[in-house]
């Protein structure tokens, strides 16, 4: 007995394929290839709103001259998708250049025929799956090919959500909650790429260790929440004076750890590790009772042909943090070999 949407055994191996696939690149992929030979069409392309517009994210099947279309944004209230989007139902247009919702730039890219299909995720409307043709249609779309793609295109959309939900997960387990900023586990993550990177030799990469002085006279005299608040202003205090190539993290406590990659000569290092300091260094209080606050802040330098791993960089800058501790705070000790000059 044949379901309503006709499922042939090659169909139901393809939906047992995508029922495994994890990766959302390679799950779209397939999905998108499934629908695009299902209605005959030549290409399928995944639409993301974002804000008042709309952009590609994913495409496939589409010629040269369609690709560059891709890497733009439209006003999300207009072509064949935005139609879909204000409607809340599969757009199907077989004579693209005399429509209404043609774009003249999706004309003269070659565009004969265009079908839109909403995803929602969630019972919200969050993308849409659009079949493009570049050929005239030999005939139009019957029911069976209609009801398929938009199976396939339901299919994408919990994709999504997983992606959505996996994506947000991930970053709950590698950022701290009070200042989001990465966490330890986030930290370890970002000097991989650094370590990576810093094979080249063209910077003066270095990892900073940053501990706030008197940070338990704050937490005793003000108490908790103004601690928390303190190290709120510090993070955002330090990310103003550091490079967008640079990276901060909280790696518990008060304890703050910083990833230069932004320097090219030993002089812009210090300078930046000057600026780190001066951006601690702040006078808080309330109700009469002030603290001073500062940073006890340990540097090492990570060398191009260095073949220390994470954890002994972590504990050579460690050391050199704990070595301007003792030293009274409110100072910096770079790790051997560096010297510097102020």
């Amino acid at each position: 007995m044949q379901n309503s949407l006709d499922l042939r055994d090659s169909d139901i191996v393809l939906l047992s394929i995508l029922a495994r696939e994890t990766d959302l690149s390679r799950f779209f992929t397939i999905a998108a290839n499934a629908a695009a030979k299902i209605v005959g069409a030549d290409g399928a392309g995944l639409i993301l709103p974002e804000g008042d517009r709309l952009k590609y994210r994913f495409f496939e099947g589409l010629p040269p001259q369609f690709v560059a279309l891709t890497q733009q944004s439209f006003d999300r209230t207009t072509g064949v998708a935005g139609a879909a989007l204000a409607q809340n139902h599969p757009l199907f247009i077989n004579d693209y250049p005399n429509s209404d919702l043609a774009m003249p730039q999706f004309v003269a890219s070659g565009l004969t025929a265009s079908l839109s299909i909403p995803i929602r995720i969630s019972d919200q409307i969050e993308a849409v799956l659009a079949l493009s043709w570049f050929k005239p249609l030999e005939q139009s779309l019957n029911m069976r090919q209609l009801s398929l793609a938009t199976l396939f295109a339901d299919f994408i959309g919990t994709a999504l959500y997983r992606d959505k939900i996996e994506s947000h997960l991930n970053q709950l387990a590698h950022s701290d909650p009070l200042t989001g900023l990465p966490n330890r586990a986030g930290f370890y993550q970002l000097m991989d790429q650094t370590l990576v990177r810093a094979q080249a030799g063209d910077r003066h990469t270095a990892l900073v260790m940053i501990d706030i002085d008197h940070f338990k006279t704050v937490n005793d005299t003000l108490g908790h929440e103004f601690g928390d608040r303190l190290l709120k202003e510090i993070s955002s205090r330090l990310k103003e004076v550091i490079h967008p190539d640079d990276k901060i993290a909280r790696l518990g406590g008060d304890e703050l750890a910083i990833l230069i990659e932004s320097a090219r000569h030993l002089k812009d290092l210090q300078d930046i590790v000057r600026r780190i300091s001066q951006a601690i260094y702040l006078r808080i209080g309330r109700d009469g009772e002030f603290v001073r606050i500062s940073g006890s802040i340990g540097v090492c330098e990570i060398h191009p042909k260095e073949t220390r791993n994470q954890n002994a960089l972590m504990c050579t800058a460690d050391s050199a943090m704990y070595q301007a501790k003792r030293a009274g705070g409110n100072c910096v000790v770079f790790a051997p070999p560096i010297q510097p000059d102020f």
